[in-house]
């Protein structure tokens, strides 16, 4: 079983959703895993300060902010500037309903500007935004040395966006909740075209479990094994690559030790 240097997009409590654990429960799971650190998103808050208050570990906990319509374009910054090396883009309705294809919040034009003076590296993790939001987020990224976007959820990217997204430098996420759940009424791409596209483009390929709901259990076991699974299709040795080396050629970059 193959198990993920970083895990780069995963759900503790507390949530309005069911989770497995909260981040302290997390934390802990990945010390026994082996797993080096991950990304504490949530629909509802802003995590940079959930992570500072974990205790002392050996696994890194990476803080991120949202775009979500509870947030403000004050608190995101705030978020920033108290460790959130991630802001997502939006994923829920203002009732905290999961939703797809979602807009940029109105206030984005004047959040733009200010990721774009930024003195720490951020990445741009595109959520539930649909093909515009995506495109922004790539085109703020190309411009800016300090921020860097993440495509996530590429299984349910259309193949004729990869390219023009690669081309501008993001980097692209496949996850196991969207690799073994299938989104109803979106079309997923073959795991194995999408990763031999992207890779014959040069683009990053990194795996994530996108995991933490009470339902997939212990978030690096079910990350490990959707790694294996996705390992059947596209090979092992790619499969370890996109769980080992990509999630830690992302952190480098977040941690100012390599570009994109």
């Amino acid at each position: 079983m193959t198990v993920l240097s970083y895990d780069l997009h995963l759900h503790p409590a507390p949530s309005r959703a069911p989770r497995w654990g909260d981040g302290a429960a997390v934390q802990k799971a990945a010390e026994e895993a082996g797993v080096r650190g991950f990304v504490w998103k949530s629909h509802e808050q802003h995590t940079a300060r959930l992570c500072a208050a974990l205790p002392p570990s050996s696994v890194r906990a990476f803080g991120s902010a949202s775009l979500n319509p509870w947030a403000t374009p004050d608190d995101v910054l705030q978020a920033i500037e108290d460790g959130a090396a991630w802001l997502w883009g939006p994923t829920v309705s203002p009732a905290g309903e999961v939703l797809w294809d979602l807009d940029l919040p109105p206030y984005w034009p004047g959040l733009e500007r200010e990721l774009q003076g930024l003195r720490r590296r951020v990445v741009l993790a595109t959520g539930h935004l649909g093909r515009s939001g995506r495109s922004r987020f790539a085109e703020l990224a190309a411009a800016s040395p300090g921020l860097l976007c993440s495509v996530t959820h590429t299984l349910y990217v259309q193949p004729e966006e990869l390219r023009p997204l690669a081309e501008l430098g993001a980097v692209f996420e496949i996850d196991a909740y969207t690799l073994r759940h299938d989104l109803p009424g979106r079309a997923r791409q073959r795991p194995d075209d999408a990763v031999d596209a992207l890779r014959s483009m040069g683009a990053l390929v990194y795996f994530t479990s996108d995991g933490g709901q009470a339902s997939t259990g212990n978030p690096f076991v079910f990350g490990s094994e959707s790694l294996d699974l996705l390992a059947e299709l596209v090979g092992a040795a790619t499969a370890e690559a996109l769980g080992v080396a990509g999630p830690t050629a992302v952190v480098a970059w977040v941690d100012g030790e390599a570009s994109s």
